[in-house]
């Protein structure tokens, strides 16, 4: 072996040891940098030589500098990541949405609506009493805007959810333009460069993406990274970038933008990371209790109203205006677009209108024709019967008028025309539940949470209807039978609305049969539940993600306590080869000295 041999092993061994002292130092610096993977030197002996027909070693050769790490792992995490931040965000709306639910107060909407039936009963003790006709009307007021406000409460939070989504789609597109130069870098420096760090920058900024929406990613032969939807779409190709943006009618899907301008709605496949929670928030949570909602207040709504249409209060109507509108008053009412048009019974049912003096007395027959003392005016709803035909028919009896309003509202009036003496009007027994769908004699109008409101009409508190006409078209102002039934609707079964939200599948429509109460205690019960399993759904996910962080660490992380022991195996094997250099040196000096 030839000197210059040594020292070519020699200066090999020193060149792979201060690239392993390199990598070590570089390890230790980066102990603490988020996302850093630990890297390690792989050495190989370099191929050896012939000479003098014996096969001489020539060294070492720093063959690369591997990043550790498990790839399936790194995947695992990137997944459970993404689900624990979509259910951490659900689980933070659920606890708004529990307080706008919660029943433990007594401004409260369970609370107040027991507090309504109450009213009722104390309206009922004493039908003429002005105070406790005051404080039902105020009562009710504040029930309606209870209703009012949870309702806004709901559009509020849908509101808030679709901007967070356009928050976290902006934030989508940058990282995935980052991914993209990143990309364009790695492919630069060569497939089979060691740009570890690089690697490194671009999982991190993967793991970020995935905190926003489920992401897969591919690698390719040149080092690039291929990053795409969980359907399939190109959010990263090589160098190119494709941005998902805010689309649709209500400027409230995700859309795909692809590189010919092209766009597709991909809001519902969106199912995990941020995105994903905002939007099983907005779209199967939010909207499913705000379309029960919805649904318990407009059967409310209608049940107050259809039993107070039945009755009448300390005095007869001059005129009345109904407070639903008609879209298509010359279609059949039951078409017609009237809020409770599908309330409407057509079947030949009918309801009465009696006429009263100016004293209140059902109309004497000496003042009119013979035979109509006592005798309302019967109004049969035939079917497919109009609004025009029914103000019409209505029109034709004697002493009372209707007519349509500009915004074709039924208007009844008496008609002084017709007969001079003419005091007042009252309803009574109408089994065709026309008068409460049109919103004449109700308690309330409007047909939901957000639009219920109590009639105006009522404002004059004398028009509470607390009490039902006989059969020979009297009434007094002590009575409280219509009161008494009213009552009895706070235990009265009905048959309600209740809705199943899903992004893929649609908003599927059912029903339940159940009281009013009955049912939005359900409603806020169902919404602890929920909230309870979105929490535990959070913490297996937290789990998961704590789990595999420390198997990810246990590959990847930098040990300080290895990192030491490398720095002294790697200098302790850079002294011996620079002693090695040494030795070659004393050996040619030896033979130089031979003369």
């Amino acid at each position: 072996m030839s000197l210059g041999l040594v020292l070519d092993i020699a200066k090999t061994a020193l060149a792979a040891q201060k690239y392993a002292l390199n990598v070590t130092g570089h390890n230790i610096a980066n102990v603490n940098t988020p996302g850093y993977s630990r890297q390690s030197p792989i050495m190989e002996a370099q191929e050896p030589s012939t000479y003098a027909g014996k096969v001489m070693g020539r060294g070492v050769l720093m063959n690369q500098i591997v990043r550790v790490c498990d790839q399936f792992i790194e995947d695992r995490l990137m997944q459970e990541k993404s689900s624990m931040f979509s259910s951490k965000e659900m689980e933070n709306y659920m606890q708004i949405l529990e307080s706008s639910f919660s029943e433990n107060s007594t401004a409260s909407i369970s609370s107040i609506l027991s507090d309504f039936w109450n009213m009722w009963h104390d309206v009922s003790n004493n039908p003429s009493g002005v105070p406790e006709r005051i404080a039902l009307y105020e009562h009710s007021m504040l029930l309606a805007e209870q209703f009012n406000k949870l309702d806004a409460d709901l559009g509020q939070m849908t509101t808030d959810l679709t901007a967070a989504v356009s928050v976290g789609i902006e934030k989508a597109n940058e990282i995935t333009a980052k991914i993209a130069q990143l990309n364009d870098k790695i492919v630069r420096m060569g497939a089979n460069s060691s740009a570890n760090d690089l690697w490194d920058m671009r999982n991190t900024l993967i793991s970020e993406l995935s905190e926003y929406l489920d992401v897969k990613t591919f690698a390719q032969d040149n080092g690039s990274l291929t990053v795409v939807t969980a359907m399939g779409y190109i959010l990263v190709h090589a160098n190119t970038s494709f941005d998902l943006q805010m689309g649709g009618a209500g400027g409230d899907q995700v859309q795909w933008l692809g590189s010919n301008g092209e766009t597709v709605d991909i809001t519902d496949y969106i199912t995990s990371g941020k995105m994903g929670g905002w939007l099983d928030m907005r779209d199967e949570i939010v909207a499913k209790y705000n379309l029960d909602l919805d649904a318990v207040v407009k059967e409310f709504t209608w049940t107050v109203n259809q039993q107070h249409s039945q009755g009448i209060g300390q005095a007869g109507f001059t005129s009345v205006t109904g407070t639903y509108s008609a879209t298509a008053p010359a279609a059949a009412i039951t078409a017609s677009g009237l809020s409770y048009q599908d309330k409407v019974d057509d079947s030949n049912k009918t309801f009465k209108i009696w006429l009263y003096d100016t004293n209140g007395d059902p109309y004497d027959s000496d003042l009119v024709t013979a035979g109509l003392q006592g005798n309302p005016i019967t109004i049969t709803v035939t079917s497919g019967m109009t609004i025009n035909e029914l103000v019409t028919a209505i029109d034709n009896g004697t002493g009372v008028q209707a007519s349509l309003d500009s915004q074709n509202r039924v208007t009844i009036s008496i008609n002084t025309g017709e007969i001079a003496t003419l005091g007042s009007l009252a309803f009574s027994e109408d089994n065709s539940n026309v008068l409460a769908a049109l919103g004449i004699n109700t308690f309330f109008q409007g047909a939901g949470a957000g639009s219920i409101s109590i009639n105006s009409v009522i404002s004059n508190k004398d028009y509470i209807a607390t009490a039902q006409i006989d059969a020979n078209g009297n009434y007094t102002a002590g009575d409280n039978s219509n009161a008494l039934a009213m009552i009895d609707l706070q235990y009265a079964s009905t048959a309600i609305a209740q809705w199943t939200c899903d992004r893929i599948n649609g908003n599927t429509q059912g029903s339940i049969t159940t009281t009013i109460e009955g049912y939005y205690h359900a409603m806020a019960g169902s919404i602890g539940i929920t909230s309870a399993s979105i929490t535990s759904s959070r913490a297996f996910n937290e789990a998961m993600v704590n789990k595999l962080s420390g198997i990810r660490d246990s590959i990847s992380a930098v040990s300080l306590d290895e990192e030491m022991t490398n720095l002294i195996k790697f200098q302790h094997a850079y002294t011996a080869a620079a002693k090695l250099v040494s030795v070659a040196d004393e050996m040619m000096a030896t033979l130089l000295q031979i003369k």
